[in-house]
């Protein structure tokens, strides 16, 4: 396994996130493509980046969200995963989706490519103070669920069909 990168998202990897974007839905994960912030919403990618720019900055936030930072996973430079990290958390985000979302493509699952992913990201949740760190996975996320373990997650309980694991730090 070649080891990825976190990059922001930038114009040159427009056609990149837009076929992981694709190998998403053709997968017909019924997880749904977590970590692309708000992609599937925009009518293109100009306006996602400008959105998700302005999510990094916290300014105009849509109702419900919070500020948060995208990243790309970038390995030879095709873009083959994406995480969000969630500054900080709302009482639906707390119960159900914490501070970090993300996908990797289907073609490079089951590789260590998520684990990597994760554990550079909490490198920024630690550089930027969000400490401890909820994340969370629905219960039939096997995969899901290793990653986070084997990124320190420790299993706290579940709402609903969502389990709920916190790395580092104290509640």
């Amino acid at each position: 396994m070649e080891k990825g990168h976190l990059e922001f998202p930038d114009y040159h990897h427009e056609e990149s996130m837009k076929a992981l974007i694709q190998a998403m839905k053709d997968d017909h994960n019924p997880f749904g493509v977590n970590g692309a912030g708000s992609f599937e919403s925009c009518s293109s990618y100009q306006e996602w980046i400008s959105r998700e720019k302005k999510n990094h900055l916290g300014i105009e936030l849509e109702d419900g969200f919070v500020p948060g930072t995208e990243f790309l996973y970038v390995v030879n430079n095709q873009v083959i995963g994406c995480i969000h990290i969630r500054h900080c958390l709302n009482e639906a985000l707390f119960k159900h989706g914490g501070h970090i979302g993300y996908s990797i493509h289907p073609d490079y699952r089951r590789q260590g490519y998520a684990t990597d992913m994760l554990k550079q990201a909490l490198q920024f949740c630690q550089q930027w103070e969000i400490e401890p760190v909820l994340i969370t996975c629905h219960q039939d996320n096997v995969a899901s669920r290793k990653t986070i373990e084997k990124c320190g997650g420790v299993f706290e309980n579940q709402y609903d069909d969502i389990l709920r694991f916190w790395i580092g730090g104290k509640k």
